[in-house]
């Protein structure tokens, strides 16, 4: 449901915390450390974030234009001299062994369902970062807004999610989660489709769902096949009599370190789209 960092430090000593006169400088090699960079960062310790941070799939691209970029060559990493050095799937051979002996500590997070993983490794974040009540007070934002839209009203409509590529989510999904978390029935669930997989249009015809969702259907994001589903007529007729909502793909990056933010984007659009919430309801 949640992104998050179980974490492997490599070669870092918290006893050098009371060494750094200043904020130690960071480089981030991939998208997903790039949010958690630009969320609990000062902008004057970033060394350098990744060419993914301006991309659609980033969340933060708005405020990424304002930061240096490295494509995460290992001879840039030595030149940027940074004292951490933060990935999470950009696995680059030997960068443990190169951080190492440069004297900077590498952070690898990974990625996991458990929203107190999520907020465990956010404040370890803070803690290497130097950023320890930023990193509390986002945990604490957080978690409230979990509880929040987890006591609003839900719905018994069921919402189907379908990509470009006609690929819809199943139990176990970020996706799913997000339209549990949002207050609706998941189309997927009460179909038993478990994981990623492509959304039968005979399932469609005979049960359709009340709402579709969609994701990655900007123009620069995954781009649909000339086979896709989601150029079937059936859908696409479908998509224009029942209620619509695009999820920005940014809200779907990471494995659901945004997920609230989606919940929240579709209860306020289907407001808007079908009255179904009070605007206190949704709003608040």
């Amino acid at each position: 449901m949640f992104f998050c960092f179980p974490y492997s430090v490599t070669s870092f000593s918290f006893a050098q915390e009371n060494k750094w006169d200043i904020l130690p400088r960071i480089v981030s090699l991939d998208l997903c450390s790039d949010q958690i960079v630009l969320i609990l960062a000062d902008q004057n310790q970033v060394a350098a974030i990744s060419t993914a941070a301006d991309d659609v799939y980033s969340f933060y691209r708005e405020k990424a234009v304002f930061f240096p970029k490295t494509r995460g060559k290992i001879e840039e990493i030595i030149m940027l001299e940074p004292d951490v050095v933060m990935q999470t799937y950009s696995a680059t051979m030997n960068m443990g062994k190169m951080t190492k002996r440069i004297g900077a500590s590498l952070i690898e997070f990974n990625y996991s369902n458990e929203p107190e993983i999520l907020y465990k490794n956010i404040k370890m974040a803070g803690k290497v970062l130097g950023q320890k009540d930023r990193a509390s007070q986002f945990n604490k934002r957080y978690t409230n807004r979990i509880n929040k839209i987890k006591n609003q009203p839900r719905s018994k409509l069921k919402i189907a999610y379908v990509t470009p590529s006609g690929v819809t989510a199943g139990i176990g999904t970020s996706v799913d989660d997000i339209i549990k978390l949002s207050g609706f029935e998941s189309y997927a669930a009460t179909h038993n489709f478990k994981g990623w997989l492509n959304l039968p249009i005979e399932n469609l015809i005979m049960d359709p769902p009340d709402i579709f969702i969609t994701g990655y259907f900007e123009d620069k994001a995954v781009t649909q096949s000339n086979w896709s589903l989601a150029r079937h007529n059936s859908l696409i007729k479908m998509m224009k009599n029942i209620p619509t909502v695009n999820i920005p793909s940014s809200y779907l990056s990471c494995n659901g370190l945004f997920i609230v933010d989606a919940a929240e984007h579709i209860r306020t659009s289907i407001f808007e789209k079908i009255n179904l919430f009070s605007d206190i309801e949704v709003r608040k």
